[in-house]
């Protein structure tokens, strides 16, 4: 029997309580239903899999995760982008080894079956005629999954019963359009993604990135008083983060945009030559959100997030510099996240600005990112609290989005559903709300 037919809508259906915001503590610590999860969502939803600067060239690929199934992401000879199953169609080898590189092909190290880059069959390494013409060749290409781009944004699913991308990222498109479109040229990655493994499960991540509001000032409060001048960094943290928005884009995608206090200048973090491009490309709507944004953190649901702020660990004489990162959280067991981590800058930016972007982002959001550091010991506590025969009775709770449900902001510049707080625990909770939709089967794939 399936791991998947294990469980039925109805034992789901209970385990996330839409009206009175709460979810077991069991979705955290349950070895059935994380197997489940890869089923049900992870291989029928859009997952973000690369950036279209790191395969520049043909032939140019990076070995990636869906789910729990190794990929390539590759460009082929012709210059489409692929993502193929890292498995040989014979006997299930991997057929790339590396994490990056050119190649015209790859080869399986078991047998010597060749494929194409594009993932064609090419050689077996086998003498045709042991098989007497009883094989069609073809069916031993390379699975390919199906291909989405957003910008230079890359996704992939599996369902070819899924909505399209456009209509996946949906309101969400607006969100991006600010952090990856933002100028005339576009992003860059900054080198390889950085990999850890945290030991927690991988929901957690996602719902702090969709966006937990009220855990800064607590967690991060130290590396707050660091980074900003001044003796009431927390407080004005706090009061910026009670007072402004977080937005439910739809499809389970969320985030928060915190605004600076009217004391802090505009574009706080960015070189003039950029602010120009911002200005010029961007509208004004998205502009009013952006010029006083000193966080933007957001999920693409179920697993893709990204974080962005300015930063400066030297705040009395030296100006903040802002930074991207994106990340997937990959499920790699119940109790285990192996995050992936990239730092992007406009191509535009000064070679001086992309170097100290980087670095910034190092020193806040990686594997020793004081920020990252904080989150990682935060999440392993709630894995240790949770998973007891006590703990996973229990819920979690996620109460104060009672208080903000009705109070939607009638003025807001942009798409979806924004509330006045991101204290409001409305966005985090909605990543479990579009979890359970999955989960129960209640997501209409019609195109």
């Amino acid at each position: 029997m399936l791991i998947d037919e294990a469980f039925q809508p109805s034992d789901i259906e209970h385990l996330v309580d839409v009206e009175n915001a709460t979810a077991s503590r069991q979705i955290f610590c349950d070895p059935g239903i994380w197997r489940m999860e890869l089923q049900r969502i992870f291989t029928r939803t859009w997952l973000f899999v690369g950036h279209a600067s790191e395969i520049p060239a043909a032939g140019d690929y990076v070995t990636r995760l869906m789910g729990n199934d190794p990929v390539i992401l590759v460009r082929d000879a012709g210059g489409q982008i692929r993502v193929l199953h890292n498995s040989c169609t014979h006997r299930g080898s991997l057929v790339c080894r590396g994490t990056s590189g050119n190649a015209r092909g790859f080869t399986c190290p078991y047998h010597g079956w060749v494929f194409d880059n594009s993932g064609a069959i090419r050689a077996t390494a086998m003498d045709d005629a042991l098989y007497k013409k009883h094989t069609d060749y073809h069916h031993f290409d390379l699975k390919r999954a199906r291909v989405g781009t957003y910008g230079d944004l890359i996704f992939a699913t599996w369902n070819d019963d899924a909505i399209s991308l456009d209509d996946y990222l949906g309101n969400a498109r607006w969100y991006l359009d600010i952090m990856f479109h933002r100028t005339p040229e576009g992003m860059e990655v900054l080198g390889a993604p950085h990999r850890w493994v945290s030991t927690n499960n991988w929901k957690l991540g996602p719902m702090n990135f969709g966006a937990d509001g009220p855990h800064a000032v607590k967690v991060h409060g130290p590396i707050t008083d660091a980074t900003f001048a001044g003796g009431n960094a927390r407080q004005m943290l706090r009061d910026a983060l009670i007072e402004s928005p977080s937005v439910s884009m739809g499809n389970g995608h969320n985030g928060i945009w915190t605004q600076a206090p009217e004391a802090f200048p505009p574009f706080l973090g960015w070189e003039p030559a950029l602010i120009e491009l911002f200005q010029k490309t961007l509208t004004p709507e998205q502009l009013q959100l952006m010029q006083r944004a000193v966080a933007s953190v957001s999920t693409i649901f179920p697993n893709f997030s990204w974080v962005q702020g300015p930063a400066s660990f030297e705040p009395a004489t030296k100006m903040p510099t802002t930074f991207l990162a994106i990340r997937n959280w990959q499920p790699i067991a119940h109790d285990r996240t192996e995050i992936w981590n990239w730092f992007l800058v406009e191509k535009e930016a000064s070679e001086t600005f992309k170097e100290e972007a980087k670095r910034m982002g190092i020193r806040t959001f990686s594997a020793g990112g004081t920020f990252d550091q904080d989150d990682a010991e935060a999440w392993h506590s709630i894995q240790r609290g949770v998973e007891g025969e006590i703990g996973r009775t229990l819920d979690v709770s996620f109460e104060m989005a009672l208080a903000y449900r009705d109070r939607a902001l009638v003025d807001f510049p942009g798409p979806g559903t924004a509330y006045p707080s991101n204290y409001a625990e409305v966005t985090e909770f909605d990543v479990l709300v579009e979890w359970q939709r999955y989960m129960t089967g209640k997501i209409d794939w019609a195109r």
